[in-house]
């Protein structure tokens, strides 16, 4: 997306078309890994939505092939339990900004959308993706669970025992599929993924805003542990026990081989 108001390269890029500000995840070499640069960065960006009582909606994207594919597991394989832990509460206050950004958030999902890529598209309002998009939380793969909010809203959009095999398996799912389980509300062709989700946001800054402020609000409050966001009792023993498995033998031997890239040998320990 091209606008004619835009910010200098980063790891977040920000361009304003009328009354929507797209918000771009800017790490192409890297699938748009997720890292603490990318943390803030997007954090500044979701200030200045908050700032400017001009900007109605907003659109977050990535740039290159991907939306993004997770978390950045190279720092995953160097941090200390400390710094893993205090990365996780980073990241879990970034999805409930986009939960309660003042204006409505439009993910544009172009190819894979995973781990804590697909945690953020589950905090946005509205979920637009192309056709080739992949989305799945394949965190059970590095002998890890999802931690930024993924068990629990990936199970407010499709239930408990979906979500399960989702995250036991860390099997994906396609744009179709994603749409028939509740978490797409609009699949396009490739070439239509930037102007969809732009009409779609446009549409939604046509609304008013208080009327659409008070809808999100609501909505939320219907869902369980909504209004906490993560300070609710599910997310937290999210981190927990994601904390637990980042310190076991497992979680080690799960990051280190996909930082070899080679198959990890799980022990049960």
């Amino acid at each position: 997306m091209h606008g004619p108001e835009h910010g200098v390269a980063g790891p977040v890029l920000v361009e304003r078309h009328g009354a929507v500000a797209v918000l771009t995840l800017n790490r192409p070499a890297k699938y748009n890994a997720i890292d603490h640069a990318t943390v803030d960065a997007l954090t500044v960006a979701l200030d200045g939505i908050e700032a400017d009582g001009n900007v109605r909606a907003a659109v977050l994207t990535g740039a290159g092939k991907a939306f993004a594919a997770g978390a950045d597991i190279a720092f995953y394989a160097g941090a200390d339990s400390g710094e893993f832990a205090a990365f996780t509460e980073r990241c879990n206050a970034l999805c409930d900004r986009l939960v309660r950004c003042r204006v409505p958030v439009v993910a544009a999902v172009r190819g894979l959308a995973l781990g804590g890529g697909f945690e953020l598209v589950l905090a946005c309002d509205v979920v637009v993706a192309e056709r080739g998009a992949a989305f799945g939380l394949p965190e059970v793969t590095l002998g890890l669970l999802p931690g930024w909010g993924g068990t629990q809203r990936l199970t407010w959009h499709v239930g408990p025992t979906r979500a399960r095999w989702l995250t036991m398996s860390g099997d994906r799912m396609d744009a179709e599929v994603a749409e028939a389980a509740g978490i797409v509300t609009h699949v396009c062709e490739a070439d239509e993924l930037a102007p969809r989700a732009l009409e779609v946001a446009d549409l939604l800054a046509g609304r008013a805003p208080r009327a659409v402020a008070g809808i999100r609000d609501a909505v939320l409050t219907a869902v369980h542990s909504g209004p906490e966001g993560s300070a609710g009792p599910g997310f937290r023993r999210e981190r927990e026990v994601l904390a637990e498995l980042f310190a076991s033998a497992d979680g080690r031997e799960g990051i280190t081989a996909f930082v070899e890239k080679r198959t990890p040998r799980f022990t049960g320990h």
